[in-house]
């Protein structure tokens, strides 16, 4: 499904971000993301990153993406095609 095609997009609403340790340079990270949560208009997505060497944990954020039609500029509901796409992918784990 291709939301973009029929004029509406994901913008941001909201981050939040916490940084627990450093990295330096040639450190291998880890980058994790997942879906944690998808809504009416909006979907929630958790993220984090950690030191390859010793696991250690080096960030974790949440983005809050609201979907818009590009014209109206308003929120729209999240089609339900898009939604299942996404359970089948996250599967329990999501909150809806």
């Amino acid at each position: 499904m291709d939301i973009g095609a029929e004029g509406q997009e994901f913008v941001m609403r909201a981050s939040t971000i916490e940084y627990f340790a450093p990295a330096v340079f040639d450190d291998l990270i880890e980058v994790y993301v997942r879906m944690a949560k998808i809504g009416r208009t909006s979907a929630t997505y958790e993220l984090a990153a950690y030191r390859a060497h010793d696991d250690a944990l080096m960030v974790a954020a949440t983005q809050t993406l609201v979907l818009v039609d590009l014209d109206e500029r308003k929120a729209v509901p999240i089609p339900e095609s898009y939604k299942e796409a996404i359970r089948a992918f996250e599967g329990d784990a999501l909150e809806a």
